[in-house]
């Protein structure tokens, strides 16, 4: 895997990235192997915009013990309180998205 040094940092991010945007279709075991097999693979940067909540349990589970390893993005503004995507400029419920 090739990696980039971030312009204003130290990190060293994979420049091969997941997505997760649509991987909340799938049951909880296949996201946590398939995000084994991406850190694996040397992947260590993932977008963390799903389409669903039920993504961050999972994603939580397939990184415990690994966390120093990744690098992790979220949309500023998201807001999961339906269980699906969504946005809010609401800057209360930005503060409690990202507690």
């Amino acid at each position: 895997m090739e990696y980039r040094q971030l312009p204003h940092g130290k990190e060293m991010i994979s420049v091969i990235g997941m997505g997760t945007s649509s991987i909340g279709e799938a049951d909880e075991q296949e996201i946590i192997d398939t995000v084994h097999l991406a850190i694996k693979s040397g992947i260590n940067y993932f977008d963390l915009a799903s389409g669903h909540a039920c993504t961050f349990k999972a994603f939580g589970k397939a990184i415990k013990g690994k966390r120093e390893k990744v690098y992790l993005q979220i949309h500023f503004g998201a807001n999961y309180e339906t269980g699906e995507y969504g946005w809010t400029t609401n800057l209360d419920k930005i503060k409690q998205s990202v507690a």
